[in-house]
């Protein structure tokens, strides 16, 4: 099966307003699947962990009730990304450049980054693909 994965192009590591630790991926090209997710109000999802062919790169695939999903490839220069997801941790996936959220922050003085169209997953954790994925 093949599935179109995008990799970040920005990541950042944080913490939620009731403490829980939470990465941060900016990923541009899930512009409409975001804006899709959020119109339909859509919560309920599965997520699950896939190494690609080559074995050079794992894939977060994350599908809702509808069958919309999105698919989020970690290079290997993304891998210390997949090591903070070996204990749970909550995923904001943004479509705002990092950057842009820092400056705009920055520029109205806060200490916090306002999102606008986001995707958040809770207590996300990497499991290594079983080997039927592997082969």
């Amino acid at each position: 099966m093949f599935t179109q994965a995008y990799s970040p192009e920005q990541s950042a590591f944080g913490k939620l307003e009731n403490g829980r630790d939470v990465l941060i991926l900016y990923v541009k090209e899930f512009s409409k699947e975001v804006q899709a997710v959020n119109q339909a109000a859509l919560s309920e999802y599965t997520y699950h962990w896939f190494a690609t062919e080559h074995k050079d790169a794992y894939v977060l695939q994350v599908t809702w009730e509808n069958e919309l999903h999105v698919a989020i490839r970690f290079n290997a220069q993304h891998f210390s990304l997949i090591g903070q997801l070996l204990q749970p941790k909550d995923i904001i996936l943004t479509t705002t450049p990092i950057s842009e959220l820092m400056e705009k922050a920055q520029k109205s003085d806060y200490d916090f980054l306002e999102f606008n169209d986001v995707l958040t997953f809770s207590s996300l954790t990497f499991t290594v693909p079983d080997s039927e994925h592997l082969s």
